[in-house]
C-alpha cells in the first residue's frame, strides 16, 4: 500500500488544462498521474512501461502519447510532473508533522503514565498491610515508652529511679505479669481441691479423688 493513501485533485484545474485530449487520453494521463504519485514523483521515459500504466496496446500508444507528454518533464530518462511533484513535497511535510506530533503526544503519554503509577505505587505502600503494621507497631512503641516514664539507657542499665538493677527493665506501674495455660490449670486446680477439702469436712468418702481425674499438666 502506498505510503500517500490519498492524491489531491483540483478539479477545476484538471478539467481546464484537459480540454484538448479525447476521453481515452484523459484516462491514460490520470492512471499515469497515480503510477507517478505511488512512485515518489516519477516514472521511467519508456514507451513500453509507459503503455502498461495507461492500460493501452504499445502501438496505440505511441499513437496518442505526444500530447499526453506535453504535460510531463521529461529528463534523465525519467518523466515528472511539475504540480505533482508539488503536491508530494506538500503532503511530506504534513506526514512528518504528524508523525513528530505523534512522538511528542507519545512522550508526554509515557511520562504521565510513569507518573501516575509512581502515585499509585506511593499510595498503594502507604496503606498496605505492612505499613499499616510498622506504623501501629512503632505508634504502641512510642505509648509504651510513655507509660514506662522516663529513664535513659546507658551502657544496658536504665538511670531512672526505681531501677531494678543493670540489664533489667524496669517494671510500669500497675504491671501484671500475664498468666500462663499453667496458671488457669493450676487456678482450676486448687479450686477443686478446696471443693474436696470440703467434701471431705463433710463426711463424704468420695472427696478427694476428683484432682486425679484430671490430665496432666506441664508448665509452659
Amino acid at each position: 500500500m502506498s505510503e500517500r493513501p490519498f492524491m489531491q485533485l483540483y478539479v477545476s484545474d484538471f478539467v481546464g488544462d484537459t480540454l484538448q485530449l479525447s476521453t481515452e487520453q484523459i484516462g491514460a494521463y490520470m492512471l499515469l498521474l497515480m503510477a507517478m504519485w505511488n512512485a515518489g514523483g516519477s516514472l521511467p521515459d519508456d514507451d513500453g512501461r509507459l503503455a502498461r500504466v495507461a492500460r493501452l496496446p504499445l502501438k496505440r500508444w505511441r499513437a496518442i502519447s505526444a500530447e499526453l507528454l506535453a504535460f510531463f518533464e521529461r529528463e534523465g530518462g525519467e518523466i515528472g510532473h511539475g504540480r505533482l511533484t508539488k503536491e508530494l513535497r506538500k503532503a511530506r511535510l504534513k506526514s512528518e508533522a504528524r508523525a513528530a506530533a505523534g512522538a511528542r503526544g507519545g512522550a508526554a503519554t509515557a511520562l504521565k503514565t510513569k507518573a501516575h503509577a509512581r502515585a499509585n505505587a506511593d499510595v498503594l505502600a502507604r496503606h498496605s498491610p505492612e505499613s499499616r503494621n510498622q506504623m501501629e507497631k512503632a505508634s504502641a512503641f512510642s505509648a509504651r515508652g510513655a507509660r514506662e516514664g522516663p529513664g535513659i539507657s546507658i551502657g544496658g542499665r536504665e538511670a531512672a529511679s526505681g531501677s531494678r538493677g543493670p540489664g533489667q527493665r524496669k517494671k510500669p506501674r500497675g504491671w501484671i505479669r500475664p498468666k500462663t495455660h499453667s496458671d488457669a490449670a493450676n487456678a482450676i486446680i486448687e479450686e477443686i481441691r478446696g471443693y474436696d477439702h470440703g467434701r471431705t469436712a463433710a463426711g463424704d468418702e468420695g472427696a478427694g479423688g476428683t484432682v486425679l481425674l484430671l490430665p496432666a499438666i506441664r508448665p509452659d
